[in-house]
C-alpha cells in the first residue's frame, strides 16, 4: 500500500528536510544545491520504504529529519577527510571557537597508548573558554572549575561500561563535539556539587546540602542529568515518546508545531478533524477551541513527563 501523504504535507516535509540537510548541526553549513541533492535522495529513499505500508505523517517526518542530518554529516565528514581540511562546510558565522580540529586525529587510538595524537594538545584550549563559561554560571570557578574541566577531558576518552566505546568516538563531524562536551560539563558540575554536599553533610564540615539548596541567600540550581539539547529535535523527541501519545495526539502536535501547516483556528474550522478529535459537529467555535487547547496541553504534558522519566 502506498503512503497517503497529501501534497501539502510532502512540501512541508521537503522544506524541513532541506533545512535540516543544510544545517544538520550547529556550525555546519552546506550549499543550497548540496542540501537539495541530499534532501531529494532522503525523501526518495524513505518514500520507497513506505511502499511496504502506510506511515503517519509524524513518523515519516521524524525519519526524514533524522536521515537528512545523518546523511549530511557523513557527506561533510568524507569531504573533510578527502580534502584533509577540517574547515570544509564549517559555518563562517560560527564564532564559538577559532576553527575546527581534525576529528579523525582525535579519534585515533593506539592499543597501548590510547588517544595520544598531538591534536589533543590543541583541544583543551579550544574547549576551556566554553566550559568555564558554563561552570561560572553554575557557581564553579577558579581551581574548582579547572578540576572539573580536567575531569571532562578524561570523560571524553573513558570507555563506557555498555560497550559503546569512549564518547569521543560518537561525533561524525567536529561540531558535534561541542554540545557533547557541554553535556559532560553539565554532568560533572552536578557531580561536583554532590561531592561538595557529601562533604558538608559530614560532622564539623559546615552547611548541609539542604542548606545550600534551600537557602534564599545562596540558591543553587542543580542541572537535570537527563537534560540534553540534542533531544529537543522533533525526530529525537518522537523516537523517545512515540508510544506515549496516541496517533491522534501526534497528528495534532505535528500539524501545529512541526509542519506548522495549521493553526488552532484552522483546526476549529475543520469538521472532519474535529470529529476525529471527538468533538461534536454541533459544538461552538469556543467549545472546539477549548477542547483542542486542552488536548494540546495534555499531549505536551505527556511528552514532558516521558522525557523527564
Amino acid at each position: 500500500m502506498s503512503p497517503t501523504f497529501n501534497e501539502q504535507h510532502l512540501q512541508k516535509c521537503w522544506n524541513a528536510c532541506w533545512h535540516r540537510a543544510r544545517r544538520p548541526v550547529e556550525g555546519v553549513l552546506v550549499s543550497e544545491d548540496e542540501a537539495s541533492k541530499i534532501a531529494e535522495q532522503v525523501i526518495r529513499n524513505l518514500a520507497i520504504d513506505c511502499l511496504d505500508g502506510p506511515e503517519s505523517e509524524a513518523d515519516f517526518t521524524a525519519k526524514v529529519l533524522e536521515e537528512a542530518s545523518s546523511a549530511t554529516r557523513s557527506v561533510v565528514a568524507n569531504l573533510r577527510r578527502s580534502n584533509s581540511d577540517p574547515q570544509v562546510h564549517h559555518d563562517p558565522e560560527d564564532r564559538r571557537y577559532e576553527q575546527n580540529l581534525d576529528l579523525d586525529r582525535l579519534k585515533k587510538q593506539d592499543p597501548e597508548k590510547g588517544f595520544h595524537d598531538r591534536e589533543w594538545n590543541r583541544l583543551p584550549d579550544l574547549l576551556r573558554p566554553l566550559a568555564f563559561a558554563t561552570l561560572s554560571r553554575k557557581g564553579i570557578k577558579g581551581p574548582d572549575a579547572e578540576d572539573v574541566f580536567i575531569d571532562t577531558l578524561t570523560e571524553l576518552v573513558r570507555e563506557r561500561e555498555d560497550g559503546r566505546g569512549a564518547p569521543i568516538m560518537d561525533p561524525t563531524v567536529f561540531e558535534e563535539l561541542i554540545p557533547l562536551h557541554a553535556r559532560i560539563v553539565g554532568f560533572r558540575a552536578v557531580d561536583w556539587y554532590r561531592r561538595r554536599g557529601t562533604l558538608k553533610n559530614q560532622p564539623n564540615n559546615g552547611d548541609s546540602l539542604d542548606a545550600l539548596t534551600d537557602s534564599s541567600e545562596a540558591p543553587i540550581q542543580f542541572e537535570d542529568p537527563s537534560a540534553d539539547p540534542e533531544r529537543t529535535t522533533f525526530e529525537n523527541i518522537y523516537s523517545e515518546c512515540q508510544h506515549a501519545l496516541s496517533s491522534a495526539e501526534w497528528d495534532l502536535i505535528f500539524r501545529l508545531y512541526v509542519a506548522q501547516s495549521h493553526t488552532i483556528q484552522d483546526l476549529i474550522k475543520d469538521d472532519e478533524f474535529c470529529a476525529r478529535a471527538g468533538i461534536k459537529a454541533s459544538a461552538s467555535g469556543s467549545t472546539r477551541r477549548r477542547v483542542l487547547a486542552s488536548q494540546v496541553e495534555a499531549a505536551l504534558e505527556k511528552i514532558r513527563e516521558h522525557l523527564e522519566n
